[in-house]
């Protein structure tokens, strides 16, 4: 039995996501390490006494046994939105790969608790593109490679937004640049979750037995069109720009 502080590795930390994650678990009373790549790049997370920062290669099955050493439990954020080539190659490696590669660390080394981020819709054979088929096929490898050794909870939330998110950020800088903005996919509906509610999502579910094997879908309570959410980011920066939807392709 480990004494101490609770420690949990959090692959991904050093995100949007994982940087909000990381202050709800330091204020639940977890000590959190986080991997990077570069120090240098995730520096903003040096001022936290919760947070270690550890410069290694996830992708490294040596590295990863070593971060999950006196860890209590782990959790995987890390994902990828586009890859070059479009062939899936990347999303498999990235999504698919790393999340077989996290859960057998789990198991060398004695950490019975993983919780996953997948996406909305993700589903291993009938997913509507590669990131969400990768996103599938890792919560298969999960749940396929856990063998009762290491109790998994997978959340799939829709889109995320908050200060520093990807999606309204790039709205607000290409209506701050262009007079008139074409807007694909104007139509495709969102439920946008509040990433605090998502960090304090996994934070409950990290020390709950009730949540161990489930799958939680993640979604804010209204649902919007693109075309919407890019007008309220337009009102909100007080911009008087042509908002041009664009017809569907064939």
């Amino acid at each position: 039995m480990r004494h101490g502080p609770r420690r949990v590795l959090v692959l991904g930390g050093s995100g949007f996501v994982g940087r909000r994650l990381s202050w709800h678990l330091g204020r639940a009373g977890w000590i959190v390490r986080v991997p990077t790549r570069s120090r240098a790049r995730s520096r903003a997370l040096l001022v936290s006494p919760d947070v270690e920062l550890v410069e290694t290669d996830v992708h490294a099955a040596a590295q990863l046994d070593e971060l999950l050493r006196d860890c209590d439990a782990a959790v995987n954020l890390v994902g990828i939105l586009n890859e070059p080539g479009h062939r899936g190659i990347a999303f498999e490696h990235v999504h698919t790969e790393l999340a077989s590669k996290l859960v057998q660390a789990c198991r060398r080394s004695g950490v019975g608790r993983l919780l996953q981020m997948s996406s909305l819709k993700a589903d291993a054979d009938r997913g509507a593109s590669h990131y969400l088929r990768s996103k599938g096929r890792a919560e298969r490898a999960i749940a396929a490679e856990s063998a009762g050794a290491v109790a998994f909870t997978v959340f799939r939330p829709s889109v995320i937004f908050g200060a520093d998110d990807s999606l309204l950020n790039r709205f607000a800088t290409l209506l701050r640049w262009l007079p008139v903005l074409p807007l694909a996919c104007a139509h495709a509906r969102f439920a946008p979750v509040f990433v605090d509610d998502v960090a304090a999502a996994f934070t409950t579910a990290l020390a709950n037995p009730a949540t161990h094997g489930k799958t939680y879908e993640l979604c804010g309570p209204d649902i919007y069109s693109l075309e919407e959410l890019v007008r309220f980011v337009r009102a909100q920066l007080k911009l008087r720009r042509a908002i041009v939807p664009l017809p569907a392709m064939r």
